[in-house]
């Protein structure tokens, strides 16, 4: 390898700067948005939340946000020294107390419109700077300056509505979604939804008129020639009748017929509004199966591909977005109160874990077999204790040189004790989920403390060991009537 200590100058700057691609005006980057500039007018951004008062767009779109935080959130340690470990707590408390899933939900607004802006609420907390509140900011209030030291983002205000003022450090975060060609704006899916509503709205106006105008069949009535003023007014008044009586009465001699319209329009608009559909579903969630059917019947491998899809698409936002906050707010918060600290790295966790139900089916058929499982094997897999197994019975009758075997058809009653062990944990695990609960209410002065204070602890009780006796306890009561049947047949 070339051993220099310098590198030539032009290796080291920007040549291909955005300024150079696109006009300045005063230092200020303007949204090169082409949608935004031909159709947004005076209303900017706020075309693309006008998008979601369409039901569909404003469906799929709670489905993308969804898909993220409804994925636990963890902290990582950025290494094993205790001063690592206690970061990482650090900002595990802290990011308890900001409504974590409710912020992210505002953070993805960059979705549809490209980037987004919260501020970070400061508070003194005992000896400790922490973050209170994170409020999510409208984006009409921003814009960017660009020179050679990067994107600087300024709110704009009555006394400076085109430069903005500056903003404080460790204050602002503004998260941009596919900030392509270093365009601080993002890239928003407004751009690629605006087409498809607006042939979506007016399919919907055409399809309205024909039904207004079509969806009644239309009166005819016919007189003789001789018919007088006043017998051509009674007829007329009998047609108006029509649409509102259920009978009428026109003099003898007239006739009164209904004519029908053709209903082929009625498809085509149909047609039209539900291939925009899915054009909407395509862009934002990368698939249709699970939003618009279109009558055709369901397709296994078509719903497993769809759920990979939406699942790579919620990790690549949950993933841009703990990016973006492990580069400010985690920062910030090491900073504030830790200064020097090793940084810890917040993430959702989009792992997918394998559905106990179908490993237990696996094991059985495996023990079916032949194949032998030992202790430590249930422990592992299934989140099972060393005092969770009583053998005694077991090794009285069995050989002492081999290990226990997984539902063999002599294992039932096994299955008997393993679900009331189950059981008998349930009990402390309840009892620890409640504790918190019982010490709140014995405190409390008021009821309206007891009030206060359940909201903010509901969102710290911790369901996990629960959740995973039942899970494990389904799946047990399951197998047990498996190994029934088997026994029976």
């Amino acid at each position: 390898m070339p051993k220099t200590k310098n590198l030539p100058k032009d290796l080291k700057v920007e040549i291909a700067h955005i300024r150079e691609e696109i006009p300045l005006f005063g230092g200020v980057l303007p949204n090169t948005d082409r949608v935004l500039v031909a159709k947004g007018g005076g209303k900017g951004l706020g075309i693309y939340e006008e998008l979601e008062t369409d039901a569909h767009v404003r469906t799929v779109l709670a489905k993308r946000k969804r898909a993220v935080i409804s994925r636990e959130w963890f902290v990582n340690e950025a290494d094993d020294s205790q001063e690592a470990k206690a970061a990482a707590e650090l900002v595990r408390k802290h990011i308890k107390k900001i409504s974590f899933d409710r912020t992210t939900e505002g953070f993805l607004d960059a979705v549809l419109k490209g980037f987004s802006v919260g501020e970070v609420m400061w508070v003194i907390d005992g000896s400790e700077f922490r973050p209170a509140q994170i409020k999510l900011r409208k984006q009409q209030r921003f814009t960017f300056m660009t020179d050679d030291k990067g994107h600087e983002l300024r709110l704009l205000t009555l006394e400076h509505p085109f430069k903005g003022i500056s903003l404080p450090e460790r204050k602002f975060i503004r998260f941009s979604f596919d900030e392509r060609y270093d365009n601080p704006y993002g890239f928003g899916l407004g751009h690629s939804l605006f087409w498809p509503i607006f042939f979506k709205r007016k399919g919907i106006t055409f399809w309205l008129v024909f039904c207004d105008k079509y969806g009644s069949p239309t009166s005819v009535g016919k007189y003789p020639p001789n018919a007088s003023s006043t017998e051509r007014a009674a007829l007329k008044a009998a047609l108006e009748a029509i649409a509102q009586d259920a009978g009428i009465m026109v003099p003898e001699g007239m006739d009164v017929s209904l004519l029908e319209a053709a209903k082929s329009g009625i498809d085509t608009y149909e047609k039209l509004v539900r291939y925009m559909d899915e054009q909407i579903s395509e862009v934002v969630l990368g698939e249709t199966g699970t939003t618009n059917q279109s009558g055709n019947s369901g397709s296994r491998a078509r719903d497993q591909v769809g759920n990979e899809v939406r699942l790579e698409t919620a990790k690549a936002d949950g993933d841009g977005l703990c990016e973006c906050l492990n580069n400010t707010l985690v920062k910030w918060i090491i900073d504030l109160n830790m200064p020097g600290a090793p940084y810890p790295e917040l993430w959702r966790d989009f792992s997918e874990s394998e559905d106990l139900k179908q490993k237990a089916e696996r094991d059985t058929s495996l023990a079916q077999t032949g194949v032998k499982f030992k202790k430590q094997y249930f422990m592992r897999e299934y989140n099972l204790q060393e005092d969770d197994f009583d053998l005694s019975e077991a090794k009285a009758t069995a050989d002492p040189e081999q290990p226990a075997s997984f539902a063999a058809p002599e294992s039932s009653r096994g299955i008997d004790d393993i679900l009331a062990i189950l059981e008998r944990r349930s009990g402390p695990a309840l009892e620890r989920l409640i504790e918190p609960l019982r010490k709140m209410i014995e405190n409390a002065k008021s009821l309206e403390e007891i009030r206060d204070k359940l909201l903010e602890l509901y969102g710290e009780l911790d369901t996990e060991e629960l959740g995973v006796l039942m899970e494990n306890a389904a799946v047990l009561a399951e197998l047990k009537g498996r190994v029934k049947v088997t026994d029976e047949q």
